[in-house]
């Protein structure tokens, strides 16, 4: 079977379809992977894949001041064009798009090879932030892509919560949820941190994510508690000026981010992992974060954000701790007693062990692939 998968980025900072090319290639299909370059972009990393890869790369004619309109639009219709072309060059059987903005051209590349066509949405597209709020385009993605789910085969979500909403807004069958969640491979932990109760937060530093909120919780923790940063993002020189006035640099670290496939390893030598995703828009509310999966795979109890995955997680295999509220001092208090109950501790790491053990990628790839078979025979 030739499979297309396809995203709008470089792919070296995207487990999730990572995972999806190694798990299509490991069944013994032909693979081709269909991207846009970005900052990530790395040809190494690309040819190492063991498969064709194709990079919509525009290049300096269409690029210019990213403040310009006109070559803003020529970007949004010159780049879905000549991915499809890519994808309708290489005939494949089935065509796995992930995320919205790579629906329209696999649709079109779908009806014109007479693919099969999977949908894999990784959030809620519309409601994302620098979306939500321009009514135009939000309603403008909302039509098209009410029309496109009922016209696909198969559609996916990463969450119980966004496939429950897709089901009720579409009026479409609940899609498959295959979760984010590393392969068992993934693993050699490392040993905790000796001289503190260390507490990471990694990831991606934007908004909404309750970053601010950990780290003022460190003025309500007591000696002996270590708050670490892993990762980069727009709200980092924020994050370094807030404890920098707070004199909060004994209490509060930066670690140097690492490699996608290290981040299970680097989590490991912490002894609690912190999500705390605040619902400030209806994408947030829906989707779950990769960290409450890397953070099980080392093995961390976890403190959580009251959003439905959360709960809905935590009610199932009870591995950490959902907050009342994003605040400072709940964070600070839940840290504390996690720290100072150390039997809770051990069973919420127990606990955490035992939701990888069925939460993996190696479990979570058989939809994908029973997905795989299931419209290929259909197209």
């Amino acid at each position: 079977m030739k499979i297309s998968i396809i995203v709008s980025n470089s792919l070296k900072k995207d487990p999730r379809v990572i995972k999806q090319i190694k798990v299509a290639i490991g069944a013994g299909h032909e693979v081709q992977f269909v991207g846009y370059r970005d900052a990530f972009y790395d040809r190494e990393f690309l040819d190492a894949l063991g498969c064709r890869w194709d990079i919509v790369d525009l290049g300096e004619e269409y690029l210019g001041k990213l403040n310009s309109i006109g070559k803003k639009l020529k970007r949004r219709t010159e780049m879905p064009k000549r991915a499809q072309k890519l994808i309708e060059d290489f005939s494949p059987d089935v065509i796995h798009a992930n995320d919205f903005d790579m629906l329209i051209p696999a649709y079109r590349a779908a009806k014109k090879c007479k693919a099969a066509l999977v949908y894999d949405s990784h959030e809620v597209f519309a409601e994302n932030i620098g979306i939500a709020e321009h009514k135009l385009v939000k309603n403008a993605i909302i039509f098209m892509e009410r029309r496109l789910v009922k016209k696909v085969d198969q559609m996916i979500c990463v969450s119980n919560a966004a496939a429950d909403y897709f089901a009720q807004k579409y009026k479409i069958p609940r899609p498959t949820v295959i979760t984010n969640c590393p392969m068992k491979s993934a693993l050699p932990l490392r040993d905790k941190a000796e001289d503190a109760f260390e507490v990471v937060y990694q990831g991606l530093m934007v908004a909404g994510r309750g970053y601010e909120e950990f780290v003022q919780s460190a003025k309500h923790l007591p000696e002996g508690v270590r708050l670490i940063l892993r990762g980069y993002g727009t709200l980092e020189p924020r994050l370094r000026d807030m404890i920098r006035q707070e004199k909060l640099e004994e209490r509060v670290h930066f670690a140097a981010p690492v490699e996608v496939s290290e981040l299970i390893a680097a989590a490991s030598s912490s002894h609690v992992g912190i999500v705390v995703t605040r619902p400030v828009n209806l994408n947030f509310r829906l989707s779950i974060s990769n960290k409450v999966f890397e953070y099980a795979a080392a093995g961390l109890p976890v403190i959580l954000s009251d959003v439905p995955e959360h709960r809905y997680l935590n009610e199932t295999y009870h591995f950490g701790l959902v907050l009342e509220h994003v605040s400072p001092e709940c964070i600070a208090e839940a840290i504390v007693y996690l720290r100072n109950n150390p039997e809770a501790y051990e069973k919420m790491s127990e606990n955490a062990s035992k939701m990888f053990h069925e939460l993996n990628w190696e479990q979570e790839s058989r939809k994908l692939l029973q997905i795989y078979a299931q419209v290929a025979k259909k197209g």
